[in-house]
């Protein structure tokens, strides 16, 4: 057994409640483990059944939300401890750990934690403050996060036929195309009414120049149609997009609450046991 874990237990808030004998038997039980910066110390959904408390260093908590981007929940230090829901729950791990310095970490398992909650049911209850304080944490984060940007989510993969309607709809959208069919009409119909000095080719009334305007318009609608229709289609690809998000938020802060409610009701169970225990035990004596 190093003395050194139990420097390192009693400085942790979490077992500060409890006496040197029962710090002593948690350090006997406990393992050290050393990592260098960059490493993954465990995977979101790999087995748990183990709690860190930080000797030295600092561990990034994360997680990766549907476009797999990182999303940082915590940033635990010394002294501070993490992996404690895996724990309790016994369920696989709902975050991911990576060090961000050279960190030493010491490893407790859940029969030794089991242990100390009967020794001193204080610990139950510093647990759950952890939890309470994880949980605002993650509801502030929810809260505060900026939605992906959708527009850069959608892959975009245009054709020939799109590039071409992108053309020709920004240059009818534009106000010098405006400028340019209003001098166009001037130019050819001063020509055709002989306002100036040369042969007419379109006389009143302008069949060519009315075939070719109706030409125009017709081409000018299709292209307005088929980019309308892709601006449609990457519109419902966006609300999906964020609905997705805003869903799997909601569904994760769900979820850590349920587990909270879970744990709070098993320590009141718990709680309840040992007053019951205790005030039979207390009877007994009385009787005797």
């Amino acid at each position: 057994m190093s003395l050194n874990y139990i420097s390192v237990l009693c400085r942790t808030p979490l077992f500060a409640a409890l006496d040197d004998k029962a710090v002593a038997l948690l350090a006997e039980q406990a393992h050290f483990k050393s990592y260098h910066a960059g490493v993954t110390i465990f995977r979101e959904n790999d087995p748990g059944g183990a709690m860190y408390v930080v000797q030295s260093g600092k561990v990034e908590l994360f997680t990766q939300d549907h476009s797999h981007s990182e999303v940082q929940l915590l940033i635990v230090e010394d002294g501070e401890v993490f992996g404690e829901l895996s724990l309790l729950d016994n369920r696989p791990r709902s975050a991911s750990a990576r060090t961000l310095t050279d960190t030493e970490i010491i490893v407790v398992d859940r029969e030794a934690l089991v242990a100390a909650t009967h020794t001193n049911p204080g610990v139950a209850l510093h647990l759950l403050e952890i939890m309470a304080g994880r949980l605002r944490s993650t509801t502030v984060l929810v809260q505060e996060r900026v939605v992906p940007n959708a527009n850069e989510m959608i892959e975009v993969k245009l054709t020939f036929g799109d590039r071409l309607s992108d053309f020709f709809t920004n240059i009818s959208g534009n106000l010098y195309f405006v400028l340019f069919s209003l001098i166009w009409f001037v130019v050819w119909i001063g020509w055709n009414l002989e306002i100036f000095p040369v042969q007419p080719f379109d006389p009143f009334p302008f069949g060519l120049l009315t075939m070719i305007v109706s030409l125009e318009m017709v081409f000018l609608s299709l292209f307005i149609l088929i980019k309308q229709a892709r601006q449609a289609a990457n519109d419902k690809v966006r609300n999906d997009i964020e609905y997705e998000v805003n869903l799997r938020a909601e569904m994760g802060v769900r979820n850590l609450k349920q587990q909270m409610e879970m744990f709070e009701r098993r320590m009141m169970q718990r709680f309840d046991k040992q007053d019951t225990y205790h005030r039979e035990t207390v009877e007994r004596s009385l009787r005797g």
